[in-house]
């Protein structure tokens, strides 16, 4: 059975995501951990977005898997690729616009297919999936949002489409990632 290829079982995101990262370097680690963050902040979401950000965190990373590749920009092709698989449209939506994903749809000239393909979702889920992704080290560490955009621009060189986005979206994502935290000390009852 190729990677592409789901069983009839339904399977969880947790389990796809285990099969479709299997192989593709540190991310399953990383996404582990971006789940683990995950249930920490779906608190501070009302539904439909409390009910599937634990999935879309496990599943945010699945269009690095070579096999799904159809643009390079895994974010537009791991959402397609669970849309043509049946999960569910906010799924969807939060795996391909997670983490400042439109600045690097626009730098790679993908703004009009990834918007005219997903609805942003609202900006406070997109934000607690952003959370979890940036307090999430490429090892499954659990780290703060600079130092893991300093990573991302360390790993990345200057011309590249990632640096270039990070570098533009760095003070928001700064930003989203102290208000979500915020919002989960205010959710746990701490000041």
């Amino acid at each position: 059975m190729g990677t592409t290829e789901v069983s009839t079982q339904p399977l969880t995101a947790e389990t796809l995501a285990t099969m479709m990262l299997d192989g593709v370097g540190t991310r399953f680690a990383h996404t582990s951990r971006v789940a683990h963050q995950a249930t920490i902040a779906r608190q501070i979401l009302d539904d439909p977005w409390r009910d599937v950000l634990v999935d879309a965190a496990w599943l945010h990373d699945i269009g690095y898997n070579a096999e799904l590749s159809a643009t390079g920009f895994h974010p537009l092709d791991g959402a397609r690729w669970l849309r043509d698989q049946g999960w569910s449209v906010e799924i969807c939506r939060l795996v391909a616009w997670h983490t400042g994903a439109g600045t690097e749809a626009g730098l790679r000239g993908l703004n009009a297919v990834l918007t005219g393909d997903f609805e942003a979702p609202p900006a406070h889920a997109q934000a607690a999936l952003a959370w979890a992704d940036l307090t999430s080290s490429p090892t499954g560490e659990r780290c703060t949002a600079s130092e893991r955009l300093q990573e991302i621009l360390d790993r990345y060189p200057p011309d590249s489409v990632v640096h270039q986005a990070t570098t533009a979206n760095l003070e928001g994502l700064l930003d989203v990632a102290r208000e979500v935290e915020i919002d989960i000390e205010a959710a746990q009852g701490r000041p």
